[in-house]
């Protein structure tokens, strides 16, 4: 009776262990999403942030390029605030129809 009692008490304690150690791993787990979830956002938002300081040069040189055309075809530089509302596509395509007519001008 005593040795059952002892085989009892051993298979108790092993089966506490192990559940302690499932939690733990769970709870390990949990956290390490957590913290992945964390790194991911902060990740995020500096490819966003580069991404943006990108998009914003561009922008810039774009800007720049109409403003000095415009000087050349002797016309009033438009605002940088004005341009600036616009789309990159929509300044490139600025850019192009201000150089043909630059080009053509020189003809």
């Amino acid at each position: 009776m005593m040795y059952d009692q002892r085989e009892k008490a051993l298979r108790d304690y092993q089966w506490a262990i192990e559940s302690a150690r499932r939690e733990g791993r769970e709870e390990g787990r949990e956290e390490g999403r957590e913290v992945g979830r964390e790194e991911g956002r902060e990740v995020g938002r500096e490819e966003g942030r580069e991404e943006g300081r990108e998009e914003g040069r561009e922008e810039g040189v774009l800007i720049g390029k109409i403003q000095l055309l415009q000087q050349l075809l002797d016309e009033s530089p438009t605002p940088t605030a004005q341009l600036s509302r616009r789309s990159v596509a929509e300044l490139d395509a600025l850019v192009s129809r201000l150089q043909e007519r630059l080009r053509r001008r020189g003809v």
